[in-house]
């Protein structure tokens, strides 16, 4: 019983995080052109969202069990670490060689902005779930 908020939020942060990814998908290739579709597919993005907002929300119960007084402040620590670790695999990916050379300087930027959605969204959630 004690799982259940948290993970509650994780699933209505990973849906709100995994929707506001596919409209930013969906008006960077409508408006502009920018079409990734072939290297990032929208459902991957939108479980991506999903995976990483309800991992959150157990890594902050585990880690409240484990360290009651700085168990909140460990979690942000390592959670905003590797919200910026993850933006690696955008810079270092290497695209396809035939694919359009000016598509291939703006990747590591749309794919970056992908990987704050999640973070951004739980934490705006957070404190509707404190107990």
């Amino acid at each position: 019983m004690m799982f259940k908020k948290p993970f509650l939020h994780g699933i209505i942060a990973g849906l709100l995080s995994g929707l506001a990814s596919y409209v930013y998908i969906t008006i960077l290739k409508d408006e502009f052109m920018y079409d990734f579709s072939q290297i990032i597919k929208p459902v991957n993005v939108f479980g991506a969202a999903m995976f990483t907002s309800i991992l959150a929300s157990i890594l902050l119960t585990i880690s409240l069990k484990v360290f009651p007084k700085r168990g909140e402040m460990l979690f942000n620590l390592v959670f905003g670490l590797g919200v910026f670790a993850s933006l690696l695999g955008p810079m270092l990916f290497k695209l396809p060689l035939d694919f359009d050379k000016y598509l291939t300087v703006i990747f590591p930027t749309y794919a970056m902005v992908l990987h704050f959605f999640p973070p951004f969204i739980w934490f705006v959630l957070k404190p509707f779930f404190k107990n």
